[in-house]
């Protein structure tokens, strides 16, 4: 994939049926070799949002992180992709296990929690705002153990 595109079906059945073909039931790795691992729930987390954020629900399934779905594999094989430490909000502190991709200009994220040195879990992926991205590229930076 060279480019970023826009990915349009009807239905959010078809975005997480698109969603387990193209990810769950393939090998997907980084750029380093780090093979990241899919899951068919990830789906809910990955793209739905909050309608209550302090609630963190997820509750309301979003057409703008579906849309973005190709970009998630885009991003994992991009070697330009700034690499950072995952901060655990509950916890007050950075996760070494967490890392996080974002690319430029488009502030997009994907997060990947680190299982070992060769294998990892996708855990979400969306659209930065430029709060969000600003805070991000704060943390340390993340560098394969």
């Amino acid at each position: 994939m060279n480019r970023l595109e826009i990915l349009k079906f009807e239905t959010k059945e078809q975005y997480k049926e698109y969603f387990i073909q193209r990810y769950c039931k393939r090998n997907i790795y980084t750029f380093s070799g780090i093979r990241v691992k899919f899951y068919e729930d990830q789906f809910e987390h990955a793209f739905y949002e909050s309608a209550n954020h302090k609630k963190r629900d997820k509750s309301v399934f979003s057409i703008k992180r579906a849309e973005r779905i190709d970009w998630i594999e885009y991003v994992l094989k991009n070697k330009k992709a700034e690499l950072y430490v995952g901060w655990n909000r509950d916890k007050k502190r950075y996760n070494e296990k967490r890392r996080v991709s974002i690319i430029s200009p488009e502030n997009y994220v994907v997060i990947i929690n680190i299982i070992n040195e060769n294998e990892a879990k996708f855990i979400t992926a969306y659209l930065a705002d430029v709060t969000t991205a600003r805070n991000i590229r704060k943390a340390p930076k993340w560098t394969k153990k």
